[in-house]
């Protein structure tokens, strides 16, 4: 089975019978036979009568999918009907629907995984060839996710069940990840977007809490769900960053030495006219501004002629050592690793394109995994969304930790960088995703989206945020991008609003389990506790 970080059942083997006929070797009428079996195999007596009077065919299923609690009352009619036979099978359930859908996967008529965790862990899922059926389900009183009574954090209900494939224990919370997906879902209402995802990393260590995609659809329903539905947007999704990118030149300019947060650039106050006769243009007239100052106000001259200074070389290096242009070899499949095709060129138009998030594409992980390297003080954490394997006797046969993949800026200058993005929250762009009582560190992008043979199209952009918080001692860092939202208005407008909905509810949730824990215990919360090591001390304003 599978089930998230505090043992809530995502999906799990639900047992079914099926009842079937040999109606040439039926040694009673049709008509007694039908009226035994229809009370216990819930159909109706005349359905059953049709059936058994094909007397030519030799097989024939009666009634499909019968819930095993029948398990006892089919057996005893079927000793008693001579040519009526059942059959137990195991079939995929997934007691919460849509959650965390684009996660979990699903499997296929013949129970091999196709997509998400059920396809990169098939062979774990799987039970033996030889492995008997028991049913998982008639044990499970409860499969929800629910809110406790202060109706800012929520519990899962932990469930004990048989099974004879491994357990896969995932990073996702399943609170968390209904957090995420509400949040979403509203926003790309809002904004009649057709396409959204919302990701939710712990700062520290790249577990994902929460991979929302919207639009959805409910697993148990695969086959009947539109294909455009399945797809994890979150590491399918390929697109422009816009000014989110922002950032990789800062971190350049100030990790070199070449600038600090207080360094200048002219903006022109109008117009930047390039020797190609392309001209750029800031949302709003802007003079002399500081590097803190281009990054608040989403300068595109200002980062410009700030990138001119750290050159093609050191872009370069930058955006490969952030992990643009690879996948980042995430636990899930389908990831894509997104084109680096405007450094490559690195023409008069890319050279000043490309620092301002256009003329390459990205992945929304990528660009948390960014965002996240300076909430670890410079670190690149590989994210991951499996915790662990467990044995169906829930013996831990694997366990799977944080693994830092290499330092990218030095702490000095993810420190500075903090406290730049903390100013888009507080006085720049990003004032939409402000959290009461946490500094936000976090960045706007608007990109216009350009279709393949047309090229940037008016009026369809892609809206998105990426930040975290508390901004001194990162507990989580998300992003949300929502696609074409209608009216092409800016991402302070549409993504902020829903980083703030999922990052208020999501920090105060994770600070109330560890509260709830430590004062029933009245002691410290154990290391052992599911959301050990989650949480940071409140960062106050």
């Amino acid at each position: 089975k599978i089930v998230d970080r505090n043992g809530s059942v995502l999906a799990i083997n639900r047992n079914l019978i099926s009842v079937w006929a040999d109606p040439s070797f039926l040694d009673t009428s049709p008509e007694r036979a039908a009226r035994q079996l229809a009370p216990v195999v819930g159909a109706t007596e005349a359905e059953l009568i049709s059936k058994l009077h094909q007397k030519r065919k030799k097989f024939i299923w009666l009634q499909r999918n019968i819930p095993y609690s029948q398990l006892e009352d089919i057996r005893v009619v079927t000793r008693q009907l001579r040519g009526i036979q059942h059959k137990v099978y195991g079939k995929r359930h997934y007691p919460n629907n849509e959650l965390a859908c684009h996660v979990i996967g699903a499997t296929n008529f013949e129970g091999l995984g196709i997509e998400g965790i059920e396809r990169q862990y098939d062979r774990q899922l799987s039970p033996p060839d030889n492995a008997t059926t028991v049913d998982e389900v008639n044990n499970i009183a409860v499969d929800v996710v629910h809110p406790v009574e202060d109706n800012n954090s929520a519990i899962s209900s932990p469930i004990e069940a048989e099974g004879h494939g491994h357990t896969i224990v995932l990073t996702v919370d399943g609170y968390i990840q209904h957090i995420a997906e509400l949040a979403l879902f509203e926003g790309c209402k809002k904004w009649g977007s057709p396409t959204g995802t919302a990701i939710v990393m712990h700062a520290k260590s790249g577990e994902i809490l929460a991979m929302a995609n919207y639009p959805n659809y409910n697993l148990n329903h695969y086959a009947q769900s539109p294909e455009s539905y399945k797809r994890n947007m979150a590491v399918w999704m390929q697109y422009e960053p816009g000014s989110v990118f922002k950032i990789v030149t800062a971190c350049g300019v100030i990790n070199e030495r070449i600038s600090t947060a207080d360094s200048i650039e002219y903006c022109e106050m109008g117009p930047y006219y390039l020797a190609n006769g392309h001209t750029i243009k800031d949302v709003k007239p802007n003079g002399w501004l500081t590097l803190s100052q281009i990054i608040q106000k989403s300068s595109n001259i200002g980062i410009i002629k700030t990138a001119q200074k750290l050159g093609h070389k050191s872009i370069t290096h930058y955006v490969e050592a952030f992990g643009f242009g690879q996948k980042t070899l995430i636990d899930l499949p389908f990831e894509r690793k997104g084109s680096l095709r405007g450094l490559r060129i690195w023409d008069e138009y890319a050279e000043v394109t490309v620092p301002f998030g256009q003329g390459i594409s990205v992945t929304p992980l990528q660009m948390l995994n960014t965002i996240n390297t300076i909430a670890t003080k410079g670190v690149l954490m590989q994210p991951y969304v499996v915790r662990g394997v467990l044995t169906y006797g829930n013996q831990e046969i694997e366990r799977f930790h944080p693994q830092p993949i290499r330092r990218v800026m030095s702490p000095e200058t993810a420190t500075a960088l903090t406290e730049i993005l903390v100013q888009v929250t507080e006085q720049g762009s990003g004032q939409n995703a402000i959290v009461d009582g946490y500094r936000v560190a976090g960045k706007t992008g608007t990109s216009q989206k350009a279709i393949a043979n047309r090229g940037y199209v008016k009026g369809k952009v892609i809206a998105s945020f990426a930040g975290f918080l508390p901004a001194g001692a990162p507990l989580i860092s998300i992003i949300v991008v929502i696609d074409e939202p209608q009216g092409a208005p800016l991402s302070t407008q549409v993504a902020a609003p829903v980083f703030q909905q999922i990052a208020n509810q999501t920090v105060r949730y994770l600070t109330s389990i560890v509260n709830r824990v430590a004062g029933a215990a009245n002691v410290p919360h154990s290391t052992d506790h599911p959301t050990s090591g989650l949480i940071a001390q409140s960062d106050n304003h």
